[in-house]
């Protein structure tokens, strides 16, 4: 009985070991790529899952990324003149009128004259001889008494015409009366070459306007601006000076004629991107002003770092060849030329393409936990995306 059973399990050895030589065969005798797919259903869910690992270490949006190559801009404006022009002028001239008063009975006289600009017409003036002259004369100007005195020369300083002027004005001449104790007496006045007289005040080249171009580099890094110029004038004869920027008011004071001025602050925020306005004003005199420079000093440009970690894993399969990592830089447009330095882990990749897109790989520069890129731009470039992917072979 015993022997039969050990028969029995010899037979069965012998059927597996024949069933096996027959598979091996079986595929041996199959054409490659059947047999490549047969033996490929044996790999490792773990070796399966290596192969096909594609993982996204780092994904962000840099950005505008400015390149200044000085920390200076320097805006060189032309010269300037500015002058107010005062001209005397003649509003009316009449070569006599003659005015009386007595206890019962009186002649006045009226002259009229015009002011065509009167916000720039000064010291009036009306001017006359007597050469007749008894009692108080009495000039009214658009209503309201200007004088009333005796006058006891024929030649006196001359009535000034400050206030209640308009553009029409009417001067009113006539006499006091006589007093009752002498009511038979006649006050009166002969006034001969009376001459009103203005200074006209020419304001066309009081201001000056200049526009300079600020870049938009320039504003994004601008720390502040210097303004300096050197006034050519008469001390004296000069009145303030105003300097506007954009309608900020950043100098207001009568210079030092002849001396280059102390540097005037322009903060930041008075600056625009694009077209700015500067403006030279004075209210009096004239002014040569010469050697106007606005300088933009920048602040220092520092790029980020981006960082992505490696763990240990994933660095064991790069160190076996079993791994890649590619950096992915996406711009703007395919027009622009970029043009910039890459810094990984220390390592410099130099860019400088007109492709919306730029693709490296950087395994040979790779670190076991945290590693780093940075863009140093050589000319301003727009990033829109940053991208490191780590991918098995």
């Amino acid at each position: 009985m015993k022997l039969k059973k050990s028969q029995a399990a010899t037979a069965a050895a012998t059927l597996v070991a024949i069933i096996a030589g027959l598979i091996v065969l079986y595929i041996l005798v199959l054409p490659p790529a059947e047999r490549e797919r047969i033996l490929a259903e044996n790999i490792t869910e773990e070796e399966e899952a290596v192969v096909k690992e594609v993982k996204t270490l780092l994904s962000i949006s840099p950005g505008r990324l400015d390149y200044l190559a000085q920390r200076e801009i320097e805006h060189i404006i032309p010269s300037v003149n500015l002058n107010i022009i005062t001209e005397a002028e003649v509003l009316k001239e009449v070569n006599s009128i003659y005015v009386k008063r007595t206890l019962f009975s009186e002649d006045k006289a009226n002259i009229s004259f015009s002011i065509e600009d009167l916000e720039n017409t000064e010291n009036v003036l009306l001017n006359f001889i007597a050469t007749k002259r008894e009692g108080r004369l009495i000039v009214k100007l658009n209503g309201h008494v200007i004088f009333n005195n005796e006058i006891e020369a024929v030649n006196i300083e001359p009535i000034k015409l400050k206030e209640h002027l308009k553009n029409f004005n009417v001067l009113e001449f006539s006499v006091a009366p006589p007093p009752a104790t002498n009511f038979w007496k006649t006050n009166e006045y002969l006034l001969e070459n009376i001459i009103i007289t203005a200074d006209l005040v020419r304001r066309e080249a009081q201001e000056s306007k200049n526009i300079f171009i600020v870049s938009s580099v320039e504003k994004n890094n601008l720390e502040k601006a210097v303004l300096r110029f050197l006034p050519e004038c008469i001390t004296g004869l000069v009145g303030p000076l105003d300097v506007w920027i954009n309608n900020y008011n950043i100098y207001s004071a009568v210079p030092d004629c002849g001396a280059l001025s102390p540097p005037i602050e322009i903060p930041e925020y008075y600056l625009v991107s694009g077209e700015n306005r500067l403006i030279f004003r004075t209210s009096k005199g004239n002014y040569l002003i010469e050697q106007i420079k606005i300088t933009s000093k920048l602040k220092e440009v520092v790029y980020p770092v981006y960082y992505f970690e490696i763990t240990d894993e994933r660095y064991k399969r790069i160190q076996e060849d079993k791994a890649n990592i590619t950096l992915t830089l996406r711009f703007v447009d395919d027009i622009e030329r970029k043009i910039a330095r890459i810094i990984i882990n220390g390592h410099m990749l130099s860019l400088d393409q007109r492709d919306i897109e730029f693709v490296e790989d950087i395994t040979r520069w790779i670190e076991k936990g945290n590693n780093a890129i940075k863009i140093e731009p050589l000319k301003t470039i727009d990033v829109v995306e940053l991208k490191v992917v780590y991918e098995t072979k």
